[in-house]
Parts: C-alpha cells; structure tokens; sequence
C-alpha cells in the first residue's frame, strides 16, 4: 500500500472502534460514511469542512472526556490530513548557513526522512506514522529570512507514532532506518555527527511498557549549563509531536502556577535550572496561542526575555529580576486558566482545578490539541514560507 493508502486504513479502523465504543448503536454506521467520503477527496482538501454538518448535528451532544464525539472525530482527521499531505520536495534554501538554520528546510528534512522511514518499517510488516516537529518554538529566534537569530545549539526532534511502534531500550527498528538517512542528510548539508549517540531518558508506563526513549548527540562542548547536542526524541505515547510538546508545557506550567514560595524556589534552585525553566515556558509558550493570546504587557516582556537570552540572562540580578517581572505579570496565572477554561469551559478562579485529573489526561483533551495542532501546522507553513531575499 501507499502512505496514503495506508493512512486511510488506519483511519477508518480507528474510527470505526471509537464510534462502536462511544456512540449509540444507530450512529456507528456513520463512522464508515465519514470514512468513505474523507476518502474520495483530494490531499489537500479540508477533512473536517467536508464532514463537519454532519458531524456537530449528530455529534456535538455526545461527551467524550472534557469535550464531544465531534472533537474526537476532528482531531483523527487533522491527524488523517497531516499524513496524507503532500511535501514540496524543491525550492528549500540550504538548511544551516554559518550555523545559523533555517527551520523550514529544517522540518522539510525531517519530514522527508520519517516519510522514508515509514516506507521502510511498512515493507518489513511494520505500519505506523511518525508526526514530526521542533521541540520548542521557533517563532522567536526566526529571522524574517527564515534562518535562526544565533547559531543553533540545540537540534531536537520530536517525534510522534502510533501505540504500536516497536521501541526498545536500545532503540529499536525505528532508530535502525531512521538514523543513518539523517546522518546521511545532515552530513550533506554540512554537519557531520560522528557515532557517539547515547539511549538516554526512558520513560515507562504503570505497567513497565517503555513509552518514549531519545537518541542524543551530545557535543564535545556540552556542559549541563551550556547544552549543546542533537537530540532525536521518539515517543509512541502519543501519536502527534504537539502532544509531546503540549504534555511538557502543561507540567511546567502546573508546577510554576503551584509555585507559591518564590523565595524558596530560587533557594532551592540552580540557576541553570531557573533559566530553562524560563526558556522553556518562553519557548512552548507559542504553542498555546490559539488559545491565549498575551497581554500587551506580556508581549513587551516577551520580547525583552527573547534579547536577554542571548547572554544577559546568564547573570544571576538579570535572571532574577526577569523571573520576578514573568511571576508578577500574572503571565503564568492567565495562561493557565485560560488553558482551563478551553478545555474545562469554567471563568477563572470559578473553582479549583486539577491540572493532574482534568487536563493533563491521556489521551489529552481533544478540543484543546485541535487549536494547538491547527496554530503550529499554520506557524510552520509561514516560517517554511520565508526565503533569504537573494534565493
């Protein structure tokens, strides 16, 4: 089979199971109309506007966790759109220009290279799909030519697959048929990583299943407050990279709103740690705007954050003072009640909320993975978009 033949097989078998587990018996024939007409329609086609009457007149009412079988539905077939999507495979400028890179060409390539994989796997009897993007956010450090502010320091991939990805301690079939294609990619855009990669950060389910494993190149100047390395971060806990980064910023951002003694946690805290804590709220923050959009106040601070990260924030007044003007911003507070408000539906400080219990589920709340997913795919078609003005 085709991915994209293949794509829509593993679509219509998951919604025929989520249909015959969450709605009335009369509805499940349904799931197969919606597959049958998603199918008809080209590539580039909106999935959901082409199911979507249909869909919230019978499907709005119907709850599943925080939100609706029609949520459901509209995030397997954004996930169905991005897998069938076609990439241009010309007019990409070269990927690093004096180490500085240019993050369409770089998503270009790795989506080039899991494509490639997933062929791979799916002649050996191993179908899944593999979701990829930059950890983090770019939208800060992109030029308008599309190429990085400062030299890159750090490359990390995230990755997304299906449930039934083979993985193992030591990487696995994936790892196997990924790798060498991106070292032989990376090599010919310049940057030659030699073979010293290391398994590294586990992450195991209740039952002992192993979930997520990252496969990292660490330079010969990494130090743990200078990072610098290569990092392919493989999940199969979630089937889409923005889960992996939505997870993440949701546990950072509960633990900082939990923060209540500011004092103490700069006591308790290395510096280093204080300043990744900052960068990371800063860099997933880019994530969440289809669902927040910041403050004035905010976004001047924002933007004095993004200078100060590059040098002034290493010195310890400059930190502090920064991680004091984030706290007393309120920032943090009016994120996450937004957050909670898209996916709870409650005003803030109506009720206490339980950021364990309520958000951060498995599988995560659809409606709030829909606006993420549809405001990072959007983000990555403007950066990818930009070109240096002599290409």
């Amino acid at each position: 089979m085709t991915r994209r033949e293949r794509a829509h097989h593993y679509f219509r078998s998951s919604i025929l199971g989520i249909f015959h587990a969450a709605a009335p018996a009369s509805l499940h024939p349904l799931a197969s109309l919606i597959a049958d007409e998603v199918e008809k329609v080209s590539e580039t086609s909106d999935l959901w506007e082409r199911v979507r009457p249909q869909c919230e007149r019978e499907l709005r009412k119907i709850r599943s966790g925080s939100g609706t079988l029609a949520h459901v539905v509209e995030w397997e077939l954004i996930k169905l759109q991005v897998r069938i999507k076609p990439e241009p495979q010309t007019g990409w400028p070269q990927l690093f220009r004096d180490k500085h890179v240019h993050i369409g060409s770089l998503i270009h390539l790795w989506r080039d290279v899991a494509r490639a994989t997933e062929d791979r796997l799916a002649e050996q009897g191993s179908v899944t799909f593999f979701d990829v993007g930059p950890w983090g956010g770019f939208n800060f450090v992109v030029r308008p030519d599309g190429y990085t502010r400062m030299p890159f320091a750090r490359l990390t991939l995230g990755i997304g697959s299906l449930a039934s990805t083979p993985l193992e301690e030591k990487g696995g079939p994936f790892f196997d048929a990924f790798m060498p294609l991106y070292k032989a990619r990376l090599a010919a855009e310049g940057l030659v990583v030699p073979e010293e990669w290391q398994y590294r950060n586990p992450k195991w389910d209740a039952g002992g299943r192993l979930l997520e494993i990252s496969h990292t190149y660490y330079f010969p100047h990494h130090t743990y407050d200078r990072r610098t390395f290569v990092k392919v971060r493989l999940s199969r806990e979630f089937e889409t990279y923005e889960e992996i980064m939505v997870w993440d910023f949701l546990d950072l951002l509960a633990r900082l709103y939990q923060t209540t003694d500011w004092a103490a946690y700069r006591q308790d805290t290395k510096d280093v740690d204080i300043r990744f804590d900052l960068q990371d709220f800063v860099s997933l923050n880019h994530i969440m705007e289809g669902v927040y959009q910041r403050t004035e106040k905010e976004e001047r601070l924002l933007q004095e954050l993004k200078e100060a990260f590059r040098g002034t924030i290493r010195e310890r007044p400059v930190l502090y003072e920064f991680l004091d003007r984030v706290v007393k911003s309120k920032w943090i507070e009016n994120l996450y009640w937004a957050i909670a408000g898209a996916v709870l539906g409650i005003r803030k400080f109506e009720r206490p909320v339980n950021y364990g219990h309520e958000i951060l589920t498995s599988p995560l709340p659809p409606p709030l993975l829909i606006s993420v997913k549809r405001h990072v795919q959007a983000y990555h078609e403007r950066v990818g978009a930009l070109r240096p003005e002599n290409s």
